[in-house]
Formats: C-alpha cells, sequence, structure tokens
C-alpha cells in the first residue's frame, strides 16, 4: 500500500487522490494501534483498571461464539449470542471490504459493504449494554481508524480533479 502510495505523489497524482491514499493508510494504523489499547472497561470498574485490551476483545468475539459457552447463549440468549458474532466479524470484514474498496472503490457492491460494515458496529453497542461494558479509548479509535480507512476514499466525481 505504502508503494502504492508513494508512486501516486511521485507521479503527480492529483491533490484528493494523494490525500485520499494518506486517509487510507492513517485509518489503517489508527485500527491496527487500536489492538494495543484498552477498548473496553466494566462500568463498574475502578478508574485504575485498565480494562480489556483491543486484541483480547477481538478474539474473545471470535471465539465465543463457536465455544460451548457460545452454544449455551444462542439458547439462552440469541440476542446476545448473535451480537457477540457480529462483533467478532467486524475486523475480517473491515480488511476483506477494504481490500475491495481500494480495487474498485466507485462499485455499488464497494460502497453497500462499507455501509454494511458501519452499521455492524451496532452489536458492540448491544454486547456493551448486555455485558455492562463502556468502551474506551482504543474501541473509539479502532471504530474511527475503520470508518476513516473505508469512507476516504472518495475522490472527485466525473473526471473532475483538483492539482496540487
Amino acid at each position: 500500500m505504502q508503494l502504492l502510495l508513494l508512486n501516486a505523489v511521485r507521479k503527480g497524482a492529483p491533490l484528493t487522490v494523494r490525500r485520499n491514499w494518506i486517509l487510507v493508510v492513517l485509518g489503517f494504523a489508527v485500527f491496527v494501534t487500536a489492538f494495543f489499547l484498552p477498548a473496553v472497561k466494566d462500568v463498574n470498574a475502578s478508574a485504575k483498571d485498565v480494562g480489556v485490551m483491543g486484541y483480547k476483545c477481538a478474539s474473545l468475539a471470535l471465539r465465543i461464539p463457536w465455544g460451548h459457552e457460545g452454544q449455551g447463549m444462542l439458547h439462552s440468549s440469541p440476542v446476545q449470542y448473535f451480537s457477540i458474532l457480529i462483533s467478532g466479524w467486524i475486523n475480517p470484514a473491515f480488511v476483506l471490504v477494504l481490500i475491495l474498496v481500494l480495487v474498485k472503490p466507485g462499485s455499488g457492491l464497494s460502497w453497500g459493504l462499507r455501509v454494511l460494515v458501519a452499521l455492524m458496529f451496532i452489536a458492540c453497542w448491544v454486547v456493551f449494554s448486555q455485558v455492562h461494558l463502556k468502551p474506551q479509548m482504543g474501541y473509539w479509535l479502532w471504530m474511527g481508524g475503520i470508518l476513516v480507512a473505508l469512507f476516504s476514499p472518495w475522490g472527485p466525481r466525473n473526471g473532475e480533479t483538483r492539482s496540487a
């Protein structure tokens, strides 16, 4: 991705194209960084409690629905089960949709999938509510990084350009 960005800058690409690439790279970097920051914390936790790191939340959200605990949850609390399941799919979905957006930025499919990934954040909030968690800095950066990376590739339309 860096090579594509550098080539766009060297070739005198329009300012909008360079800005969009920089925002995609920045959004992805923020997304990755967020995994190493506290993402959630119990609502009753003390101020000194760090909370759960982003990578741990991602791992749990991917594993819980497929384990023994998840099977029990499917029967006892299906809303919570599917909310955790969808929350776990956000990271893989984001990476796949980002690749599609970078390959075919203007396609209707990439637009629809971008919106779908953004709507998947609702599942996180259902989990927060049901499990009594409050989001921390890692969550906000993770969500912001995804949104910036997915929605910044919009450039000028119909051949419009703004040169540097």
